[in-house]
């Protein structure tokens, strides 16, 4: 497809310029695509492994409760739920992955001791271990969040640059390239006519010289 406009040098020259800098931007933009895609592959990996270890952690923690259920009283259970609960916030950063903003989340929270804590001194090791391997899986379940929303917005990143690259590439940088050849071709018919007519004036002048 040729872009409209008009056929003379000072064209051309914006043409030739155009075309460079979609070129250029082009391969930036493929440079990027592929970092992304590296980028994203090895997070992608990294999420098998910490959500392989999450599962393993939930499995813990539920063998655990289980052990606890069958070694505690249903009523201390109930007092130590109500009563002696751990604090948790979670924590919004960000960091940079190929020019990218990507969510960095830390969970902020006070474990808790049932060891020191006065109001239940009667916790059992049970209960503990309960306690302790929640607070594991816990940290793991944020940590996957964090991994798995980065995976979202580097997934976004890469359709989002792919098309840009494929606009480039199939579409706005044919349509300069042809535009100028476009214009070359016309610009050279140009000078081929004023060359005709000039060696036409030249003839008429020799014509009239030799009468």
């Amino acid at each position: 497809m040729v872009l409209s406009v008009s056929a003379n040098r000072s064209e051309l020259l914006k043409l030739k310029d155009r075309s460079r800098t979609a070129q250029k931007g082009h391969s930036l933009l493929k440079k990027k695509r592929d970092g992304l895609i590296i980028d994203f592959f090895k997070l992608l990996e990294h999420s098998k492994d910490v959500r392989a270890e999450m599962n393993e952690l939930y499995k813990k923690a539920q063998k655990e409760l289980k052990l606890a259920r069958i070694n505690s009283f249903e009523l201390e259970l109930k007092l130590l739920a109500k009563g002696a609960q751990g604090r948790a916030t979670v924590d919004f950063q960000s960091k940079n992955i190929m020019g990218l903003s990507v969510p960095q989340i830390k969970s902020l929270f006070e474990k808790r001791n049932f060891i020191e804590q006065k109001k239940t001194p009667f916790a059992s090791l049970y209960i503990r271990n309960t306690i302790s391997s929640y607070d594991e899986l816990l940290e793991k379940i944020v940590q996957v969040a964090e991994i798995e929303t980065a995976l979202i917005k580097l997934l976004k990143e890469i359709e989002k640059t792919k098309r840009r690259v494929n606009g480039l590439e199939f579409s706005i940088i044919p349509e300069l390239q042809d535009t100028q050849k476009y214009v070359q071709l016309v610009l050279d018919e140009q000078e081929r006519d004023a060359l005709i007519a000039l060696k036409k004036i030249k003839a008429k002048i020799d014509k009239k010289k030799l009468n």
